[in-house]
């Protein structure tokens, strides 16, 4: 009921056009049922005879009359009837002419005005619920790219980029086409259903007691394969997460891939993931396509079973006449179709529900808390970042930092250094707060980093990664990317610091090309030149530089290098250090080991008592001999 009422809010908003199009399903079973009643008046206006058709509001009992023995009978009878006979009678004072040729002329006007008013109906009923169906589809996707943008980093470790992007087109697609093949219909049916009630309540109540003391095993076996049709449904799902998943993974490392020959490999992981797919779809296929076959032999069953004891009752005249019992067929087998439809629907509903548990699943994940109760926005950084006493565990049982202890000043390059994993890369990333200290604190200006709104914390931090994160657009705007109101000069101003204009000015649009996915049209040194141009462009207090020249050849080192040094001037610099050559004159170099703090010092004096560090400086130098 959760999960059914949380659905219900994404329709609340648009309450407006959910009622113009409940108007119009109103309107279209009234001339639906007005349209066919009429069609059965036709169709006896045909088979009556001059003299008979001169007769109005005689009644229904009056056809069934055969001897004056049976007039008070009848006369309870048509008091049990009265509903119907008022009903009929008003509608055939309004068809019901002199001859049969002005009522057959009524009855065409009629039957055409209704069929085009219903139609007209149908056609607004369905734009206003397409509308409906569609706002909310558009919303749950900004709704989850929304949270996703929110979750903290450690949520991502956890996940494949392949999964949540099954989530918001896959899982969000499934509910779009639940929406389009039900939506209107779990309106409509359910009003067709009540109303096509009341009319064969009207035509025979014994006949609709009869009816709907063996409709419940209908209902039962709609809902029991229901319930089997949202737990198959959610399978299917997870299996095209990791299809999607499979696909992305072999398609985004095609170098390396090809490099390894290792297509057959990927061709067969992915043939035994999607073969995985296809059995637990096919199993959901085969119960969704149970329950038609299944509701139209038990819809047979209640017709054949009402046809005997029906037509006994108009062969004895018990009260039912052939043309309220033509009625009573026609509106039953009207019935039955919404009631398929509702039957059909319920999987459709189930297989939707999955998809809703996941999505929300994602939109019920805690995100970073941006602005605590009482937290303070941080204006610009003036004196020191001080770690005291942090610890941090990224799953809160393997320690990835003890006892972190450093203090940083404004205005000082500081580099961190030591083998891969020892926790250079986590520890810079708890100033951003990317992640938070499992214990001790951060402080910055002697504020705990964990009291200040965490954008205006993020906002004093530049950062330049090894791993240059660029978009498919334009120079431009990767350069100015998370700022606004940039000139085209202080662009060009940083890209020029950045050493990059150089070949910005080279390309055929300069500023205005556009440079692919990941920025794949241009090398890597360009790319991470770009990055810093970027960078330098926000001006940030403090700058955190993680490994950003270990992965380009010895020209562009040399060239982002120098764009480095110019981008450090006048900041307070954290460098994760790959090669120890850039970093020789660094204010302070801090040895790492085992997630620990050995050592804290100059180049020279740390030559001289730190081990490790020896051990790195000749290693590294011994290699580039």
């Amino acid at each position: 009921m959760k999960l059914y009422l949380r659905i219900v809010s994404y329709i609340r908003p648009h309450w407006k056009p959910v009622l113009a199009g409940l108007f119009f399903t109103v309107c279209f079973v009234l001339f639906n049922s007005i349209s066919v009643w009429v069609s059965v008046d036709f169709i006896r206006e045909l088979f009556k005879s001059e003299s008979e058709n001169r007769q109005m509001n005689i009644g229904a009992a009056d056809d069934v009359r055969q001897s004056e023995s049976r007039q008070e009978w009848l006369s309870n009878e048509l008091k049990k009837q009265r509903v119907y006979d008022r009903l009929n009678s008003a509608i055939q004072s309004v068809l019901i002419r002199d001859s049969k040729f002005a009522t057959l002329r009524v009855i065409c006007f009629v039957i055409f005005f209704a069929f085009l008013l219903k139609n007209i109906s149908l056609y607004l009923h369905h734009i206003f619920f397409y509308y409906v169906q569609l706002k909310i589809v558009i919303r749950l996707r900004d709704d989850l790219q929304q949270k996703l943008l929110r979750l903290p980093l450690s949520f991502f470790h956890k996940k494949h980029t392949g999964k949540l992007t099954s989530v918001v087109f896959n899982d969000v697609g499934a509910i779009q086409t639940v929406l389009d093949s039900s939506f209107i219909k779990i309106f409509l049916a359910p009003m067709q259903i009540i109303s096509y009630l009341a009319v064969l309540i009207i035509l025979s109540w014994k006949l609709t007691l009869i009816t709907f003391i063996i409709i419940p095993l209908s209902g039962l076996i709609i809902v029991k394969i229901g319930e089997s049709m949202r737990r198959k449904s959610r399978r299917v799902l997870e299996q095209i997460s990791m299809v999607v998943t499979a696909f992305q993974e072999s398609i985004s490392s095609i170098r390396i891939v090809k490099a390894f020959t290792a297509e057959e490999k990927e061709s067969a992981k992915f043939e035994e993931i999607n073969t995985g797919y296809f059995r637990k779809a096919f199993r959901a296929r085969l119960l969704d396509q149970l329950t038609s076959p299944l509701n139209e032999t038990i819809g047979v069953f209640i017709f054949s079973i009402l046809l005997w004891y029906g037509g006994n009752m108009v062969f004895r005249g018990d009260g039912l006449t052939a043309e309220v019992f033509m009625k009573f067929i026609v509106f039953l087998f009207l019935l039955f179709q919404p009631m398929k439809e509702l039957s059909g629907l319920n999987n459709v509903l189930q297989s939707g529900l999955a998809a809703a548990e996941r999505i929300f699943d994602y939109l019920d994940t805690p995100t970073e808390v941006y602005e605590k109760d009482g937290a303070a926005a941080i204006e610009g950084f003036d004196d020191s970042i001080v770690f005291a006493n942090v610890d941090f565990s990224y799953d809160g049982k393997t320690p990835v930092l003890n006892n972190i202890n450093l203090t940083i000043n404004k205005g000082e390059m500081v580099a961190f250094v030591g083998h891969s994993g020892v926790g250079k890369s986590t520890l810079v990333d708890l100033i951003p707060r990317f992640y938070d200290v499992v214990s001790g604190a951060i402080y910055i200006d002697g504020r705990d980093i964990r009291d200040m709104q965490l954008i205006s914390l993020r906002q004093q931090i530049g950062i330049v990664t090894q791993e240059t994160i660029l978009f498919n657009d334009t120079v431009r705007m990767n350069i100015s990317y998370g700022g606004d109101g940039f000139t085209n000069e202080q662009i060009i101003e940083a890209a020029r610091h950045a050493n990059a204009w150089e070949f910005i000015e080279r390309m055929e649009k300069g500023l205005d090309t556009i440079i692919g996915e990941r920025g794949v049209t241009i090398s890597g040194g360009q790319r991470q030149r770009l990055s810093i141009a970027r960078a330098i462009l926000k001006n940030k207090p403090i700058l955190i530089l993680d490994e950003a020249t270990s992965a380009l050849d010895t020209q562009s080192e040399k060239l982002v290098q120098k764009a480095i040094d110019n981008l450090m001037q006048n900041r307070t610099v954290l460098v994760i250090a790959h090669r120890l050559s850039t970093i020789l004159h660094a204010d302070k170099i801090v040895v790492m080991e085992k997630g620990q703090i050995l050592d804290v010092g100059k180049h020279d004096d740390l030559l001289k008592r730190s081990q490790l560090y020896k051990q790195l400086y000749t290693m590294q130098f011994k290699d580039d001999g």
